[in-house]
């Protein structure tokens, strides 16, 4: 709660002036009183309450010296100032100084201290609010830290560490995460009474929500009924450690985690609020054992089996190997933003190999691993249909498009064109002769094509050597893929690779 010090020469104003509101239901409590401006400046620099209520006439050190000794402390408690009738000029003098405002002592009332009160927790609300803009650029570097791997340790958040926002450090801090799909929740969505908080900010990435609750209370904010699947861990007082926010962090995303594969329970409320973080039982006491990985094979290695098989055309192979990755993650019950880091990371690299356009907003919107997986099985075939090489399209002969998507499939292997003959048994000199009306190239051609196109995706995103990427693409020579290249492209690899990655 706000804080309050009542300053008062006459110890029965002061029992009157604690008596004549309810402190608590309106968020403010006394701190502490003195009968005199002397005990009060002690108090003050030690308690620095948000409120002074002070007499201006007082023996020695009266309120108006009061107010400007605490200034010089650089304490910003909001002073009303009580006065009599013929104190007029004192007041004016104590505005100048800073007060909020100066009351007559023979007229106040409940009502009008009220008034005064709930203006000064509106100041305060709006003045911690501003303060907490300096969170939310480290709120994210916590967040990139948990998933990257970094130690905590080495990211304080600085206003904390610094002594700042004396304000947030009487706080305590709770976490409410929900799914909120392609953009952030709004604070109504996932808190049952969002202004009833001393201070929030919200936190969105990746399709999840956080919302950071300050308030005076060590108690877990009360859920919004219905919507998405949505989880709150309570309140306690928090100094600024990442590793402790990183902690308490990855603890409310827990239940989602549960939920994301389906083992969380559900709300009774026909939406989907969880209970608490940490009251539920881990996954393992849930579920079957982790599986171990089909056929043996890590996540890297799947998620590389996934870009070949895209690379080479091979639709069923690629499906099959994100199958695979998605019964992986779920055997190590992965954390849903690990899920959705890795389905953001593919789908990044199809899309550049394919050179389409990257739109990953509707991966936000899946809540669910089973989800997750159908989106990326929906997007594989549709990227590989839409898929081209610098412009080169299927044609209106059939078997000339045998040929390309027999090409692209494979083309790191030696291919002759009596092989392709073959393949679609037709003769060697017709067959050059209609793929070149159809292509514009003969088939050897447009085969080293493909290869140098693939030569440039590997160029750009791998740190594979040029000997390495001219046998990847094909190539037995790397002096004769070097020799192409420059003639296709108009550079070598090498200057290819400076040029484009800078």
């Amino acid at each position: 709660m706000w804080t309050v010090f009542l300053v008062e020469d006459e110890a029965y104003v002061r029992e009157a002036i604690r008596e004549l509101v309810d402190w608590a239901g309106h968020g403010f409590t006394v701190a502490g009183e003195a009968g005199n401006g002397v005990e009060a400046l002690e108090a003050i620099l030690e308690l620095r309450p948000d409120v002074v209520i002070a007499d201006i006439v007082m023996p020695g050190m009266d309120g108006i010296e009061l107010l400007r000794e605490t200034r010089k402390a650089g304490i910003g408690s909001r002073f009303i100032m009580l006065t009599a009738m013929s104190d007029f000029d004192y007041a004016r003098e104590a505005l100048q100084y800073g007060a909020f405002n100066y009351l007559l002592k023979l007229s106040l009332s409940d009502a009008v201290l009220l008034e005064n009160l709930g203006r000064i927790r509106q100041e305060l609300a709006r003045e911690l609010q501003a303060q907490s803009r300096v969170l939310q650029p480290l709120f994210q570097r916590v967040w990139a830290d948990m998933w990257e791997g970094r130690r905590q340790e080495a990211v304080e958040l600085e206003m904390f560490a610094q002594g700042g926002a004396p304000s947030y450090r009487r706080l305590s801090l709770a976490l409410v995460a929900g799914f909120s799909g392609a953009g952030p929740a709004q604070p109504g969505e996932l808190l049952a009474a969002p202004e009833e908080l001393a201070a929030l900010q919200v936190f969105y990435d990746m399709g999840t929500t956080t919302i950071f609750c300050w308030s005076f209370r060590d108690e877990a904010p009360a859920l919004a009924e219905g919507g998405r699947e949505k989880a709150a861990v309570a309140g306690k007082p928090y100094g600024g450690s990442a590793a402790e926010l990183a902690q308490r962090w990855k603890k409310v995303l827990e239940p989602l985690d549960l939920a994301w594969y389906g083992l969380g329970r559900r709300g009774s409320t026909g939406g989907t609020s969880m209970q608490q973080a940490g009251a539920m039982p881990p996954a393992a006491e849930q579920s079957e054992a982790p599986r171990p990985f089909p056929e043996g094979r890590g996540l890297k290695e799947l998620e590389t089996e996934i870009v070949r098989a895209f690379e080479e055309r091979q639709e069923t192979r690629c499906m099959d190997a994100a199958a695979s990755l998605w019964r992986a993650m779920e055997a190590l019950h992965l954390p849903h933003i690990q899920v959705r880091l890795t389905s953001l990371r593919l789908v990044r690299t199809l899309v550049m190999l394919s050179g389409g356009k990257e739109d990953h907003a509707s991966l936000w919107e899946e809540d669910s691993h089973a989800a997750s997986l159908a989106h990326i099985l929906r997007f594989i075939p549709e990227l590989l249909r839409q898929m081209s090489f610098s412009g080169y399209e299927m044609t209106d002969h059939p078997e000339v498009n045998q040929l390309i998507r027999y090409m692209r499939e494979h083309y790191r292997e030696e291919i002759r064109v009596a092989d392709l003959a073959r393949l679609i048994s037709m003769n060697v000199d017709y067959l050059s002769t209609v793929f070149g009306k159809k292509t514009g190239l003969t088939p050897i051609a447009y085969l080293q094509n493909i290869r140098v196109e693939q030569a440039k995706q590997l160029l750009l995103r791998s740190k594979l050597s040029i000997g390495q990427i001219a046998s990847e693409t094909g190539f037995a020579d790397d002096v004769y893929f070097i020799r192409l290249f420059k003639r296709l492209t108009g550079l070598t690899p090498s200057a290819f690779r400076k040029r484009n990655r800078t």
